[in-house]
């Protein structure tokens, strides 16, 4: 836990008394190492490479035009659209605009091997966001995530509002107008991490004395789509049925025995293996077998040169 310890200070008491429960500033007395910079946010800008929809700009709650802050480049004859274009970016910055860059850890090693180790400790899966407002401005509006959120001030500082942690499980992660009253307002300076529950609306305003950068890490919660994931997995393992039955009688006997497993499947299932299915259902992109290590390039032609 020691990713966990230097996220919130010691993990036993935040998760027997916080975790779930309540919003917190955190002051851990080890913080970490900013796993990112502005340097290298301007580098993977500058890089050309970056596209939609790891990048977008916001103001106040709504999305900013595409063709506000991407350009098109031609390949081979044809046009493709998306791209981070830099001196539109910072236009919109100069201009008052939040930039949201998503899943950082497809492309930041930094933030990957985070993410990789939270994960471990917590079981789950984690997400980077990363937010550059500038001072004085909201980005977001008041919203909801399926998700806890580790808020990790690197720049600057942000005045936050949280809201009440929901009561039960119908609501949506989208923009909440009605977010009721305000349960956590504070301030998060650098090198302090701000802890938001599943659920609880939120949101933040640039401090007006400098720019504010912060990585935002989601820990992504089982939900009833998991469930109904894992559920299919469960029923559909061992089954060997003709893809194609050839006649009406073979298409009955077919209807049988699938109704047969799953009966036997679902008869042998409690809810307690379900949610522990669910909290391991293979994510998009993700998979059951260890990856390789990585390769590279250079590492190929230290090879082919011995």
């Amino acid at each position: 836990m020691e990713t966990l310890r230097s996220l919130v200070g010691d993990p036993v008491p935040f998760l027997a008394t916080v975790w779930r429960r309540q919003a917190c500033l955190l002051r851990p007395p080890t913080p970490l190492a900013p796993p990112v910079t502005l340097a290298d946010v301007d580098a993977a800008l500058a890089s050309g490479l970056l596209r939609r929809p790891y990048l977008e700009l916001v103001s106040a709650g709504q999305p900013l035009d595409q063709g506000d802050y991407t350009s098109a480049r031609s390949v081979m004859g044809h046009d493709f659209g998306g791209y981070a274009d830099p001196a539109k970016v910072m236009r919109q910055l100069d201009a008052g605009a939040t930039l949201l860059m998503r899943k950082i850890e497809h492309w930041h090693s930094g933030a990957a091997a985070l993410t990789d180790r939270l994960g471990a400790e917590l079981g789950r899966r984690i997400e980077a966001f990363l937010f550059v407002t500038p001072p004085g401005r909201q980005g977001l509006s008041p919203h909801r995530d399926d998700a806890d959120v580790f808020v990790l001030q690197l720049h600057g500082s942000k005045r936050w509002q949280v809201h009440a942690v929901p009561e039960d499980g119908h609501w949506q992660a989208d923009p909440e107008p009605d977010p009721g009253p305000v349960r956590l307002e504070t301030t998060a300076h650098a090198g302090e991490v701000l802890y938001i529950p599943r659920g609880a609306p939120h949101s933040a305003v640039g401090h007006t004395a400098g720019l504010s950068f912060h990585l935002s890490l989601t820990v992504r919660q089982p939900g009833t789509a998991d469930l109904r994931t894992a559920l299919a997995r469960r029923l559909n393992d061992g089954l060997d049925l003709p893809r194609l039955p050839v006649d009406p009688a073979e298409l009955r006997r077919t209807a049988a025995e699938l109704l047969d497993h799953y009966r036997e499947q679902l008869a042998a299932l409690t809810p307690e293996d379900l949610c522990a299915a669910a909290e391991t259902v293979p994510r998009p992109g993700t998979g059951t077998a260890a990856p390789e290590p990585a390769r590279t390039l250079t590492g190929l032609a230290a090879t082919l040169q011995s």
